[in-house]
């Protein structure tokens, strides 16, 4: 396995991932097939009978957050950060204002999948109207009270950023027992446009839904989730009292249940009351009147939901029930969610580092120790860069050797090429033969390499999912988490790219050589052209290292076989034996100083396998 063919399998992978990243923004949302989902409840009261609707605040860590009195849902949430702001506005992570039952933090009494017959429903409406008894801009009380029910909710803050404590009671005043089936839910709303993304470059606003048991690895779903077909199984979309098919229920516990995109998070942490079951949906939505499929609406969109559903309850007269739960409302800044819900929530799981985790959760916590001594974030990641390429470099020296090798016996190889060129199995044979002659292992250059990539895979998820680096400024990048807008970076990293190409050619046919040459750095500097500026000091960081290194290798190299400095290419010296006849009847061409033996066995062979047997090529 030659560099070329590393290389090769390199762009091959590449190919597939953005064949299947890709494909499904080119042709994805094109169905005509709806999804199977239930009927909810929307009964609310009469709009002319309705009170205006009003807004507490309440202040906390680095955020704001407003209470509507309908339905007491969190109606805003803004982010008070320098560093999260839009246009000078803060940041408002609550994208369905004005949707009133698809808000953050909404509690429903009624699950249509408990099936409670109207009489004997705790609660007829599916939103009301709650009246503020108690606003300290720490905390919101809200009551509502009619003949059957009063219900009363506390919405207050913690000393920590990005949390509120909601707890709501539920009493029944009817003379008879009544039965409720309680939701808390939380909403994000997404267009097609949206998370489409650029070319080459995942969203940062791609949304996915997830479900963090107590115990174990957390359950991601994304769109591509909830196909209609998908609904009919009956193991991931159960039917029974708290869902009717049309919701994924997770199968263990839920600690958190959340909506997500790459640098924010809504979730939602049971506190107290019954054990809940985490629920999670997308909603396909788009103009099914105007628009054949979903693809052709210009304002297709999904809404994305999680929700912590419990089992139904009844209540006897006077009697109530109480539930509270944690909500998470912010950025996904490892030290902030470490300590999120008193540290012990595991909500710090809602950073998804990805197949390597493993080695990922290592590079973040050395990426964040070297933030806490060199406060910058670019920095940063050139230290971090350094160090993973210097820990690594042991693994590339035996491929950096074995390319010197390689070019070495280019002059032979090319003998080979050319002797065997309409024979491909001979061919391989006579350059197995040649490298087994030199000792020269390919595999043994190449496998090092192949264990170090997940090192750089984990690295780059490490980047590219890193809420530190969002709106921090570096040299000329106005922001590390987006592209450089003036795209020089890029062209840069192309240099850099096409300079390693020209110090340690690629060895194979000519035209292989010119195109990978020039193919592999333009491929670097279209992807870099959309991709996070954070990704590209990484990657010209990594491939300055790499130049470096190489020339250490090589001059290594030529100074142990020439200790006093003598020139010369390398350590190789090859014969080139041609047994076609000559002008005087045979002969041999010599390189590398080696003069030709016309007397020797191999002068003397007539055939191309016996000339193998004597292991010469």
């Amino acid at each position: 396995m030659d560099r070329s063919t590393v290389l090769r399998w390199l762009f091959i992978t590449a190919a597939v991932f953005l064949l299947l990243t890709g494909l499904p923004r080119l042709f994805g949302g094109g169905s005509t097939e709806r999804q199977p989902l239930l009927p909810e409840g929307n009964h609310l009261p009469e709009r002319a009978s309705r009170p205006p609707e009003k807004l507490c605040d309440l202040w906390g860590p680095r955020f704001r957050a407003r209470i509507s009195t309908r339905g007491g849902s969190l109606k805003h949430f803004l982010l008070l950060d320098a560093k999260y702001r839009e246009n000078g506005e803060p940041i408002d992570l609550s994208t369905t204002p004005d949707v009133e039952l698809r808000r953050q933090l909404r509690f429903d009494f009624h699950n249509p999948a408990a099936k409670i017959p109207e009489g004997e429903r705790q609660l007829d409406y599916d939103s009301v109207d709650f009246e503020i008894v108690r606003a300290t801009g720490k905390e919101c009380e809200l009551v509502y009270r009619n003949d059957s029910v009063e219900l009363r909710k506390v919405i207050k803050t913690t000393e920590r950023p990005y949390e509120l404590v909601a707890t709501a009671t539920i009493r029944n005043l009817a003379s008879n027992a009544r039965r409720h089936a309680l939701t808390v839910e939380t909403t994000a709303w997404r267009t097609e446009e949206e998370v489409r993304g650029g070319m080459f470059r995942v969203s940062p606003l791609l949304t996915h839904v997830e479900c963090v048991p107590r115990e174990g690895d957390a359950t991601r779903l994304n769109p591509q989730d909830f196909e209609p077909s998908d609904f009919e199984d009956r193991e991931r979309f159960p039917v029974g009292p708290r869902a009717g098919g049309d919701w994924f229920e997770a199968p263990s516990p839920p600690a958190v249940a959340a909506v997500s995109n790459a640098y924010f998070s809504h979730a939602l942490v049971p506190l107290s009351g019954p054990t809940p079951s985490c629920q999670l949906q997308i909603e396909d939505r788009w103009d099914h009147r105007r628009y054949r499929n979903k693809g052709a609406d210009p304002n297709a969109g999904a809404m994305y939901r999680a929700r912590l559903a419990y089992p139904p309850q009844e209540l006897a007269p006077g009697k109530d029930a109480t539930y509270s739960v944690l909500t998470y409302v912010g950025p996904k800044e490892r030290s902030v969610l470490a300590e999120a819900g008193g540290g012990d929530q595991r909500l710090i799981e809602l950073i998804d580092l990805g197949f390597f985790s493993s080695i990922a959760k290592v590079l973040v916590a050395f990426l964040l120790k070297v933030y806490s001594v060199i406060p910058n974030w670019g920095i940063a990641i050139i230290v971090l860069t350094v160090t993973a390429r210097i820990l690594l470099f042991p693994l590339a020296v035996p491929g950096i050797k074995g390319m010197i090798k390689m070019r070495e016996l280019k002059p032979e190889i090319d003998a080979i090429n050319e002797k065997f060129k309409d024979d491909p199995q001979q061919k391989g044979l006579a350059q197995m033969e040649l490298w087994r002659k030199h000792n020269v292992n390919p595999l043994k250059g190449c496998l090092p390499q192949l264990a170090s990539m997940p090192v750089w895979f984990a690295l780059y998820t490490t980047l590219q999912t890193a809420v530190e680096l969002y709106h921090i400024p570096f040299l000329w990048f106005p922001d590390l988490s987006k592209g450089d807008p003036y795209y020089i970076l890029p062209f840069i990293i192309g240099a850099t790219s096409f300079l390693q190409q020209k110090l340690m050619p690629i060895q194979g046919d000519p035209a292989q050589q010119k195109m990978l040459l020039y193919f592999m750095p333009a491929m670097f500097t279209v992807f870099m052209l959309f991709l996070p500026a954070g990704l590209g000091v990484y990657m010209f960081t990594n491939g300055v290292l790499g130049i470096i290194q190489q020339q250490a290798v090589e001059w290594h190299v030529r100074r142990s076989v020439r200790p006093g400095g003598g020139s010369g290419s390398g350590d190789i010296k090859v014969k080139v034996v041609d047994e076609g006849p000559g002008p005087k009847g045979g002969g041999t061409k010599t390189t590398g100083g080696q003069k030709s033996d016309k007397g020797s066995p191999s002068s003397r062979s007539g055939g191309g396998g016996r000339l193998l047997g004597e292991g010469k090529a």
